[in-house]
């Protein structure tokens, strides 16, 4: 017969059946032995002659001795257990493997998704001042060739007047002073000594917010928006735009709303930046040109700066804007002050807050100014009015921008009034 492979349970059981038979076999060799024996004690007979002798039986032998199967048993439900205990470990450390690695995976996604927020970030960074140094390159490509054909200009008239000599005749040539290079490009390098100031002007503008609002806009304000006309002692013809309206977020919300639309670079039909770069924390410089139009079709060219500066205290945050627009007329700018304060609200501070914001518009004169008073009155009837307007349109797309942020409802009047805002 071939050989049988059995299982561990069949084997199991084979070697409690031979156990059994082997205890039958002995416990009925003990029986008959006995028997025997108490049977030989009654009878005092003699034994009878014992017969011939025959062929003794072959005695049968287990295959297995009566221990080995025992021990057999013990060691296969000894290894059987020894399997039970392994598998119970090794599920406990694939429960342990698996948790962990859930955490992990959590873990993981989320140190991804703040390193690829780091990267969109660093990257939008990148392409404003990429974009800002090739705004700057392209300007100072165009004026740079303006320079170079009106000095083709002015070199192609001298040669005809220098080849002409009947023109010279009886005429002595002077040779005057060297032409200077005072124009646009002068006033670009005298830009840092104008951001200097402005940054000091908004330090003293952050100090005078604590007063700015009287205590008749101590209340809710409501939304509004106004413009009005005043004569200052010092600063003469002035107008004053203030506006104020409640929101329905908190005071961090609001004014890293209103940061974020500031600090967008977006493209303009009459407007174009030179640069706008960050200085300091919570601080940035924006230098622009822009064309003022007006009503009549009067268009006044105009290179602006501006420093802006967000200061955050734990009750509110001011929001500082210094402004100087230069005129073409030497000696005459346009200037502004804006402020943008946020507060908490009384009723649910942690959940609403105020927005009030103020803007100053004037001239400013330099020391030892003379003009032609009709250039003066065009300036200050065409391009100081042209700019009011535009200020207080963008005044209005702000405080609009930062009501549809709080409601967060989709952009409808901020991007009507967009189309006018400079």
């Amino acid at each position: 017969m071939g050989d049988v492979l059995l299982e561990p349970e069949d084997m199991a059981t084979v070697a409690e059946a031979l156990a059994f038979i082997d205890a039958c076999e002995s416990s009925s060799a003990s029986v008959s032995g006995s028997t025997s024996g108490s049977d030989s004690a009654r009878s005092p007979l003699p034994e009878p002659p014992a017969p011939l002798a025959s062929k003794p039986k072959r005695k049968r032998h287990s295959k297995n001795p009566a221990g080995y199967s025992t021990r057999l048993l013990h060691r296969k439900k000894a290894e059987m257990q020894q399997l039970r205990d392994e598998a119970a470990h090794l599920e406990a450390q694939l429960g342990e493997l698996t948790r962990s690695r859930a955490v992990g995976v959590g873990a993981l996604a989320a140190h991804a998704s703040q390193l690829k927020e780091k990267a969109g970030a660093k990257w939008m960074e990148m392409a404003a001042i990429e974009l800002q140094r090739r705004q700057s390159s392209e300007q100072a490509n165009r004026k740079l060739r303006a320079l170079v054909a009106s000095q083709a200009e002015v070199d192609a008239a001298l040669r005809s007047v220098v080849m002409n000599k009947s023109v010279l005749k009886g005429m002595d040539l002077v040779l005057g002073e060297a032409l200077s290079s005072q124009g646009s490009l002068a006033a670009v390098d005298n830009s840092s000594v104008i951001m200097a100031e402005l940054e000091n002007k908004v330090s003293h503008m952050y100090l005078d917010s604590r007063v700015l609002f009287g205590a008749a806009d101590a209340g809710l304000p409501t939304i509004s928006c106004e413009m009005k006309r005043r004569v200052d002692r010092e600063r003469g013809q002035t107008v004053e735009i203030a506006s104020g309206a409640p929101l329905a977020c908190s005071m961090e919300a609001a004014a890293s709303s209103l940061w974020k639309e500031l600090t967008t670079i977006r493209t303009y039909p009459d407007k174009s930046y030179r640069y706008m770069q960050t200085s300091a924390p919570n601080a940035m410089e924006k230098n622009f040109d822009q064309i003022l139009r007006g009503q009549a079709g009067a268009a006044t060219p105009i290179n602006g700066l501006q420093f802006m500066r967000k200061f955050d205290e734990a009750e509110r945050v001011v929001l500082a804007r210094a402004y100087r627009m230069l005129l073409p007329t030497d000696g005459m700018h346009l200037c502004a002050n804006a402020w943008t304060v946020f507060s908490r609200s009384k009723s649910n501070p942690m959940e609403e807050c105020e927005v009030r914001a103020f803007v100053q518009l004037y001239m400013e004169v330099q020391p030892g100014f003379s003009a032609r008073p009709e250039d003066v009155a065009y300036l200050k009837d065409v391009a100081f009015e042209t700019w009011s307007m535009k200020m207080r349109s963008h005044t209005q797309y702000l405080q609009e921008v930062l009501i549809e942020a709080a409601s967060r409802a989709p952009a409808g009047a901020s991007q009507l009034l967009l189309k006018s805002v400079c």
